[in-house]
């Protein structure tokens, strides 16, 4: 009987996570593209918690689109999964998901007689176990410009933290996008450097320098220090490509943190790639394990083009293990030869190469995904590279047919 009566209670689930959401809409054939989207990826990087459901069509009808989720264990969410709410026009709306150990506080809540919302956000924002989602159908808005800029202009600190940097680029509205189309290994370096200031992260800004004197971006290859030299993982190297990167892969499956194109669907054809670079090479190239190599670093700017669901229909990603070699894959762009160590801005002109031919119905179908990747150490993904190398990139345009 004493041992039974010291038994404590379980302790309550603190984790507060949608690990799964669909769409919830009627006649889901006329409102995506792909059936598939009707499940929205979920990136783990707690510094956005926004979940899309890309790849709407033009003419769907979100008026009473009822999302369902799934929880972490024991958690709750407010509202109920499967209310119908009106997300027309790129509506965002916000959840609450209440951990197990919050309930109590979510009902004190309800019962207080105080908009509900209101006190779930302060909750949030006071560090409870109450995690704010925004949730949004993403309309495919055909882009029929012939030329598509990236300037870098527009660039802020990571809001959760303040302690690095992240791109993103105007929507056709010209306001920024929820979801930023740039993505950067930024966020993992925030662990292995912790006290890292903003600037001396791999990938910054450059203010006031860039091609007509506006700004430009800086990838820098950089130690990892102890924690890096721990994992096997010496150096980082600076990196920009467009879509996301997941930071529940970071440390333990590091290939797949990079999702290439992850949400980047193309609307016409594209026939070459300009821009302009600087690069400066460190002075010693050293592998994984830390050993010197005699060769020159070397940077990276390429796009792909793949299809972004397989044979099946099931949806695909292209991620740093298989950049190089994917079946999905069918077009690719590439600077061969770089020039090192000018103070000047040097110019590129890429054309695609194509592995199959482009196919229109498909491509109307938003089934091509591309991403532009930028890199200061080319074989930065295994940690192979020389410790200052620096890439610098600005203006870089897509030319379309």
């Amino acid at each position: 009987m004493c041992t039974a009566s010291c038994v404590k209670d379980e302790l309550r689930n603190p984790e507060c996570d949608i690990t799964s959401a669909y769409a919830g809409v009627a006649d889901a054939e006329k409102c995506f593209f792909q059936l598939s989207d009707t499940a929205a990826s979920i990136n783990a990087d707690y510094a956005a918690s926004v979940i899309q459901f890309q790849r709407v069509t033009p003419w769907a009808d979100l008026s009473s689109a009822a999302p369902r989720f799934v929880l972490s264990d024991g958690a709750i969410l407010y509202p109920e999964s499967g209310t119908p709410r009106n997300f027309s026009n790129d509506t965002t709306h916000v959840y609450y998901c209440i951990a197990e150990d919050e309930i109590v506080l979510f009902r004190q809540i309800c019962a207080s007689g105080k908009p509900i919302e209101e006190q779930l956000a302060k909750a949030s924002e006071a560090g409870r176990h109450i995690r704010m989602y925004y949730v949004q159908f993403k309309h495919s808005a055909t882009d029929f410009a012939k030329v598509v800029e990236y300037n870098f202009e527009h660039f802020y600190l990571e809001p959760k933290k303040n302690k690095y940097y992240e791109w993103s680029d105007p929507d056709a509205s010209g306001s920024m996008p929820a979801v930023a189309n740039w993505a950067t290994a930024n966020v993992a370096y925030s662990i292995a450097r912790s006290s890292a200031k903003p600037d001396e992260y791999p990938t910054t800004p450059v203010r006031g320098e860039g091609v007509d004197g506006g700004n430009a971006v800086k990838l820098t290859t950089c130690s990892t220090g102890e924690f890096g030299q721990l994992f096997g993982m010496p150096l980082a190297a600076g990196n920009l490509f467009l879509g996301t990167f997941d930071m529940s892969q970071a440390l333990t499956n590091t290939m797949k943190a990079t999702r290439f194109g992850d949400n980047i669907t193309l609307d016409r054809a594209p026939m070459h790639i300009t821009g302009y670079y600087k690069y400066f090479p460190g002075r010693q190239m050293i592998s994984a394990d830390g050993s010197a190599i005699d060769a020159t670093d070397q940077p990276a700017i390429y796009c792909i083009v793949y299809r972004n669901h397989d044979e099946n229909g099931n949806p695909v990603v292209v991620y740093g293990d298989n950049i190089n070699d994917s079946k999905q894959i069918v077009a690719r762009a590439e600077i061969k030869e770089f020039e090192n160590n000018t103070n000047h801005w040097v110019p590129f002109d890429i054309e695609f190469t194509w592995y199959e031919q482009l196919d229109i119905e498909l491509l109307m179908s938003k089934g091509y995904s591309y991403s532009i990747v930028c890199s200061s150490s080319k074989d930065g993904a295994s940690y192979s590279g020389a410790l200052g190398s620096a890439l610098y990139v600005d203006n870089i345009k897509m030319y379309y047919y």
